[in-house]
């Protein structure tokens, strides 16, 4: 049984119509990315070997690439606040496509141009995350954040999983710029969704969630 205050919370994300489309929509969002974050942060590697990369060139691709990984919490602490949170999603999503585009472009030929591609990837497809942690609690009101976000970044975890499952399978018959788009292009669909999502930026908490 969960204990008065979880079920108290339940009940208002529940039986408010607008937190539960937000539920509905913000688990799509998450559901949608984290195709993308877990087939390149997971997969990366997997993906490039079953691509003909050799092996070691593939996991010093990621190796790599994980910088790309490392510049976005700088990145974040510097601009997260510039915009309105939700634009970071569709911001990622391009950067994520341009990166896939440069390390299929890149091929077996040029290891410098695929370090770069990979960069790109890693922060692209991560870049929005730390703005979207924030959307996600600020769209649910004080007496359950911490139950929302729970519910749509939790759930939406099983995106990742199902996504790799699903998608793993069929990378070897792609070429890498199809691999590429076909994992990015969750994200694309995640920003799209993320659109519906209510302005948070510069406004008080109990305006965006009552």
């Amino acid at each position: 049984m969960y204990p008065p205050e979880r079920r108290l919370a339940f009940r208002a994300l529940l039986s408010e119509p607008v937190y539960v489309r937000r539920m509905v929509q913000l688990l799509g969002v998450w559901f949608l990315a984290y195709v993308t974050v877990f087939g390149f942060s997971a997969g990366f590697t997997s993906m490039l070997a079953s691509l003909m990369y050799p092996p070691p060139e593939a996991g010093l691709i990621t190796a790599v690439g994980a910088f790309g990984f490392l510049a976005c919490a700088l990145f974040a602490v510097a601009f997260a606040d510039k915009i309105e949170r939700k634009l970071w999603l569709p911001i990622g999503a391009v950067i994520t496509v341009i990166g896939g585009v440069v390390v299929a472009e890149a091929g077996t030929t040029s290891l410098a141009i695929a370090f770069m591609g990979a960069a790109i990837v890693f922060f692209g497809f991560n870049i929005w995350v730390p703005m979207t942690y924030t959307l996600s609690t600020e769209s649910f009101p004080t007496r359950a954040p911490v139950t929302g976000f729970g519910v749509v970044d939790g759930v939406g975890h099983l995106g990742g999983g199902i996504g790799v499952l699903v998608i793993a399978p069929q990378i070897p018959n792609m070429t890498v710029l199809e691999a590429m788009l076909v994992v990015s292009g969750f994200l694309v669909l995640a920003a799209i969704v993320a659109q519906f999502s209510p302005n948070t930026r510069g406004r008080y908490y109990e305006e965006i969630s009552p």
